[in-house]
């Protein structure tokens, strides 16, 4: 319905997750560098996207993750009002992958229960292999997830930074081996990729509503670009 007939359509939240990883070895190779840099290139991305999708409000969250989960924007803000903060990596921290999911499971769990709602999407970003030092298991977290209504209609894509990054957990992560799983092995690739993932998930999570798991991310992933410096010894 026109704005002239009946007012502006009703905008449902779609609710945007980034799940990064700030571990010790992020520090290796300008890698916390990069990310932040293609967090920071991606949100105007966002922004066109959200403001191209009349049905949509994109509401962007970010959970970081070493040692423990850290919400560095806790409650979902509308993308135009996010202004990034650069994340600095912890030195000598884990990679506790397990307990961000737990983490990540308990913010969904206050979303809306409305059976229209579009799902949330999902992008976790990470360089190695899961840890545990809290007690909480990648495959525990993964399985609490998994089972949350909306944990497991989410839209979720992965990438792995480097040569060390657990690609087999990341693929888990994911559950569809439709999707594209990447990895970045330069900061021009990490930027790339998450670009490209982060307008892929935004134009499945908003089509469908939530039932089976959705998949459908067809769009074709950029060519690798740059020499692949974290595929070397650093």
């Amino acid at each position: 319905m026109s704005d002239r007939l009946g007012g502006a359509l009703a905008r449902k939240p779609l609710h945007f997750i980034f799940v990064l990883d700030v571990s010790g070895s992020m520090l290796r190779g300008g890698r916390i560098q990069a990310l932040n840099n293609a967090i920071t290139e991606v949100l105007p991305q966002l922004r066109d996207e959200a403001r191209a999708n009349p049905h949509a409000e994109l509401l962007i969250r970010v959970l970081a993750f070493a040692n423990e989960p850290r919400w560095v924007i806790e409650q979902p803000t509308p993308v135009d009002r996010i202004e990034w903060e650069r994340l600095e990596a912890v030195p000598r921290g884990f990679t506790e992958l397990g307990s961000a999911l737990v983490a990540l499971t308990d913010a969904l769990d206050t979303l809306d229960e409305s059976a229209s709602a579009f799902p949330p999407a999902i992008i976790l970003v990470s360089d190695g292999r899961p840890t545990q030092s809290s007690g909480v298991t990648f495959a525990e977290g993964l399985q609490t997830l998994l089972s949350n209504r909306w944990g497991g209609t989410a839209v979720r894509l992965a990438l792995g930074v480097g040569r060390d990054a657990d690609m087999h957990s990341l693929r888990r992560f994911i559950g569809d081996e439709d999707i594209p799983l990447l990895r970045a092995d330069n900061p021009e690739q990490l930027v790339e990729y998450i670009v490209w993932a982060s307008k892929a998930a935004s134009k499945v999570a908003s089509r469908p509503v939530v039932g089976p798991a959705p998949g459908g991310v067809t769009a074709v992933p950029p060519s690798p670009i740059g020499d692949p410096v974290w595929s070397t010894v650093e």
